[in-house]
């Protein structure tokens, strides 16, 4: 029997003490007609053990450490399944883009996180380092994620392709050298982008931009009319709204992805 096992059959024991102790005298006396003689009826009296205290505290504390256990071996399993998805991508080149990428760039943040933010795929910058979101959009993105009352590593940021898509994919070391990926190419990598949410398990979505909304929603609408209005995908709540490369484009267009953002902190609270 290993650990877990061995705790969680304590924990049935605790709780088999706690209702014990609760029991009345009534539910402690056995029927006199279970004992009736054919001459005489024996009354059982009741042999109410006491209940050690100190033992209860230690079955309580053993609950505890039976839930940080389980918590433990969940988020491992997580975490766990990330990586080995992580490995199949490294590995991946079904479409041209894992054929010049310099860098898979997989996704980064909490394995059980609340908020998962997805992209349109890695740039530059991104394809160098292997890490999502890391430019000046980067640092908005985790300024607006801040403000939020979260952290980078309390979120999930990936994007639907994980590799650079390049206007010249002979040249990986030119820069301006970005563009958005195909719809043959997210169709190819979004096999990859549904098993990480369905590890992740995320309370809402936020789709940043057109691309991400649009591959994922099946639709050609455009992201202005898209975004603040909550859908869902794999049966979880979807937050479009735009990218933060357009707000460095437009601050304008700051107020709107805030008032995005507002909704998606109601809707988390909400779900708790």
């Amino acid at each position: 029997m290993n650990q877990l096992e061995y705790l969680k059959l304590l924990k049935l024991a605790r709780t088999a003490l706690e209702e014990y102790k609760n029991w009345d005298e009534e539910e402690l006396v056995i029927d006199n007609s279970m004992m009736q003689n054919n001459t005489e009826q024996k009354k059982v009296e009741p042999n109410v053990e006491k209940i050690n205290k100190e033992e209860i505290n230690n079955l309580e504390k053993q609950e505890e450490a039976i839930d940080t256990i389980t918590k433990n071996v969940q988020t491992k399993n997580a975490e766990q399944k990330l990586e080995d998805l992580k490995k199949q991508i490294i590995g991946c080149k079904k479409c041209d883009l894992g054929k010049y990428r310099l860098n898979a760039v997989f996704g980064s943040g909490d394995a059980y996180a609340d908020i998962m933010f997805i992209g349109e795929g890695p740039g530059f910058q991104e394809d160098h380092k292997g890490q999502p979101f890391i430019g000046k959009a980067g640092d908005l993105l985790t300024k607006i994620i801040i403000a939020m009352g979260f952290t980078r590593e309390t979120v999930y940021i990936a994007n639907i392709v994980k590799c650079h898509p390049m206007k010249n994919p002979q040249e990986p070391e030119l820069k301006s050298n970005d563009r958005p990926p195909t719809i043959e190419e997210m169709q190819v990598c979004q096999p990859y982008l549904d098993e990480q949410i369905k590890i992740i398990k995320p309370k809402v979505i936020v789709t940043l931009g057109a691309s991400s909304t649009r591959a994922l929603l099946k639709t050609d609408e455009v992201i202005s009319s898209l975004r603040g209005k909550f859908t869902t995908y794999l049966a979880i709540p979807l937050m479009p709204t735009y990218h933060p490369a357009a707000l460095l484009r437009n601050p304008k267009l700051k107020k709107d992805v805030w008032i995005d953002m507002q909704k998606v902190m109601a809707l988390v609270k909400k779900k708790g």
